[in-house]
């Protein structure tokens, strides 16, 4: 991740970097300033910053956030932790991370604060980057519930439609607590095929098993 003295980072990063940025991602980002409040948009960058650094800690909830758009802010919060995860993994600066948002056509007080959090807490991302070994996580429990984004006075962007709010976790074998490895957001659709996936995988180490 470091750099060589007096070489900018953009120079050790990918040609397109934006391109590493899901469609989901990128969905999120511009609901920033947009469909969410420029002061929730502060809250929910800065809640995703902590989230970030302190993944395993118990973190207060923030349910101003939420309580306009569920959805909506799940996918921001999950974009905004994905955005600084890979922007330091690649290591950007604050000034080569604006110049990526500004590609994307973003709210520009969003653009600013993404890059003012970004740069001002940079050495503590890539100090927690570091921290991060090469062993898969253990999933042993799985949560869910189904989420409708209501139409209301308050939202442009609802739908009507249902959702799936999954979470995948596992237990500490220490205290018993439940420790969350992911969350997500998906349709009937994405659910559904996410199980298919599950049961190839599921139909491929019986055929290993039995070979």
């Amino acid at each position: 991740m470091a750099t060589s003295p007096g070489k900018s980072p953009a120079l050790d990063a990918d040609p397109e970097p934006s391109g590493l940025l899901s469609a989901t991602v990128v969905a999120g980002l511009r609901n920033l300033g947009a469909i969410i409040s420029p002061p929730l948009t502060k809250l929910l960058i800065a809640n995703s910053l902590k989230l970030t650094l302190h993944p395993d800690a118990t973190i207060a909830p923030v349910p101003e956030i939420y309580a306009s758009n569920a959805a909506c802010a799940k996918q921001s919060e999950y974009a905004v932790v994905t955005l600084y995860a890979l922007a330091t993994k690649h290591g950007w600066d604050g000034l080569y991370l604006r110049q990526q948002l500004e590609q994307l056509a973003l709210d520009t007080g969003a653009v600013d604060e993404l890059s003012r959090v970004y740069e001002d807490n940079r050495k503590e991302l890539v100090l927690r980057q570091l921290q991060l070994g090469h062993g898969f996580p253990h999933i042993t429990d799985i949560q869910w519930r189904i989420v409708c984004d209501v139409k209301s006075s308050t939202s442009d962007c609802s739908t009507g439609v249902a959702h799936f709010h999954i979470n995948l976790g596992n237990f500490r074998p220490s205290s018993g607590e439940r420790v969350t490895i992911v969350e997500f957001v998906c349709n009937a659709e994405e659910l559904q095929s996410l199980i298919n996936r599950l049961k190839e995988i599921e139909r491929h180490c019986n055929q290993m098993a039995v070979a």
